[in-house]
């Protein structure tokens, strides 16, 4: 590392802490930025500086070497600790192994020790940050993560209606050839077998093997199935891989007794029409599901096919409740329109309404009860019975969207009130318990049941200062109050604001007001 690495000191004897300032220097790769007589003093330095290392005493006031080192393993986990300890404290020392200690120091210190030291705990930090910054180290695990970001990028390409140009240079940038040619997609699901342990990737790898000798294969996860793309030029017909497809099929059902179902698009030749391919293919996986007509399905085959029924493809309705998620008004409402869009129009069929409607209003259900609110308290007549009345008309949509806006919102002031109710209770507690020496973080995330992250994060973000911060400010102004109004000597006082060492009240005071108590008093008075 070419900077200098920051290091705060603590410990309460003032010679040590000077013959260990006096060895520091820029040549010894560190840089003291801070340095503490006690714990209290050393989190508000760590919590402000960030140093990479702490180096502390283990016998000190108030918080103890060991403590020190639990909280900023909590709180700061990539902060370095090393100890200073004395000899008869080395078994006690030795305890804290779980703690990351990286190094000792230990007492009677000698400048030899010192400088031993330094260059041990510079060595182990230097591997560190070799290892976190190592470009070719980065750039093995770059590789293996393409797949992963591959596999991202399609699945989230398949939620679209079609792909622009710099969607495809998105994939391309992997090492993909996706220039135009003669392309398929095949989408392949799992009706038996799905006991087995990590059945998709069992297909996934099979595929490799398979289709291994055409000019580009793409193989990915969805949530549901298993999709690939080939393109070669020999594919001038989606049946050219009739054979392969076969061949993966025996194997599943040989080797895994695995049933499994393809449904493949038509041939295309622009990867941004990938989205229309995969849709195709799942259009052909929807036959083979529930038409007798085979395992392998393809869509040049049935596309003509007219039923009476509104099919809603798997990717309709996924794509339908990510916009209850994550999208904004217009892109519910768009997305509801292009599944309608297709039969608004239709002639010569009977547009059958009903099974659109269930899977709607189980979307909506569904979306509602993992939010945890009740959909009778959104709408109180029988939803299902309410929608057909629309029938597609101008208002459907609007209606459908209306629902799922009412289902958020009430979503929102659900967890507005809650977040509100857990600091009510929070600040409730302090209030009645400042004067509790052992008042902590830790004891308030445990009556109020919630972790302590995610308690400390509340604090911060709706009272505006941390929990230390907000306990030592109320403990303060109550001690201003009693110095003041009251004639209770100051040990006293010291006990009833939660502080079971005078001196440490007296620290604290002065630093907060910036007079010592009796100051204070005698001022007031």
């Amino acid at each position: 590392m070419n900077e200098l690495y920051k290091l705060i000191l603590v410990d309460d004897e003032d010679d040590v802490r000077g013959r260990i300032l006096n060895k520091i220097s820029d040549e010894s790769g560190f840089t003291v930025v801070g340095k503490a007589g006690n714990g209290f003093d050393a989190l508000e330095l760590i919590e402000e500086l960030q140093p990479h290392v702490v180096i502390t005493d283990i016998k000190m006031p108030f918080i103890n070497g060991i403590e020190l080192a639990r909280i900023i393993r909590r709180d700061y986990p990539t902060t370095k600790i090393a100890f200073i300890s004395g000899y008869d404290e080395f078994e006690y020392a030795r305890e804290a192994i779980e703690l990351n200690v990286v190094s000792y120091l230990m007492k009677p210190i000698t400048s030899s020790d010192i400088d031993d030291f330094l260059m041990r705990l510079k060595t182990s930090l230097d591997e560190e940050f070799d290892f976190l910054h190592n470009t070719q180290s980065l750039e093995v695990r770059y590789r293996k993560s393409i797949p992963i970001l591959i596999n991202s990028y399609l699945n989230n390409f398949i939620q679209k209606t079609e792909l622009h140009i710099e969607d495809v240079r998105k994939l391309q940038t992997y090492g993909l050839d996706l220039e135009d040619g003669n392309y398929i997609v095949g989408s392949i699901s799992i009706t038996q077998g799905t006991e087995l342990e990590e059945p998709k990737l069992f297909i996934k790898t099979l595929n490799d093997k398979v289709f291994k000798n055409y000019d580009v294969f793409i193989n990915f996860l969805t949530p549901d199935n298993v999709v690939f793309i080939i393109k070669d030029p020999i594919l001038k017909s989606s049946k050219e891989i009739d054979l392969k497809l076969f061949e993966v099929l025996k194997y599943a059902e040989q080797y895994r007794n695995m049933t499994i179902q393809f449904g493949v698009s038509k041939v295309f030749h622009t990867f941004t029409d990938f989205p229309k391919a995969y849709l195709q293919s799942e259009q052909a996986l929807v036959h083979s599901k529930y038409y007798n007509v085979g395992r392998i399905v393809y869509y040049e085959d049935v596309e003509d096919i007219k039923t009476s029924n509104i099919l809603i493809n798997d990717l309709d309705i996924n794509d339908f409740t990510n916009q209850l998620k994550y999208g904004q008004e217009k892109d519910i409402k768009q997305s509801l329109e292009r599944m309608l869009v297709p039969y608004q129009s239709a002639k010569d069929v009977l547009v059958d309404y009903r099974l659109f409607n269930i899977k709607i209003t189980n979307t909506l259900i569904d979306f509602s009860s993992s939010l945890g609110v009740n959909l009778n308290d959104i709408y109180e007549q029988d939803l299902l019975e309410t929608m057909p009345s629309h029938k597609f008309s101008a208002g459907f949509v609007d209606f459908i969207v209306e629902i799922a806006l009412r289902i958020r919102e009430s979503n929102r002031k659900t967890q507005v009130n809650k977040t509100e109710r857990i600091i009510q209770e929070a600040t409730h507690y302090i209030d009645q318990n400042f004067a509790n020496s052992t008042l902590s973080l830790e004891v308030l995330s445990e009556e109020l049941n919630i972790s302590i992250s995610y308690l400390s994060m509340l604090f911060s973000k709706m009272e505006g200062i941390s929990f230390n911060k907000y306990l030592i400010k109320l403990r303060m102004e109550k001690a201003k109050e009693l110095l003041k109004f009251t004639n209770e000597k100051i040990v006293n006082i010291a006990s009833l604001c939660g502080y079971k060492e005078v001196y440490y009240f007296s620290h604290s005071f002065k630093k907060y007001t910036g007079i010592s108590p009796k100051e204070f008093r005698n001022n007031g008075k």
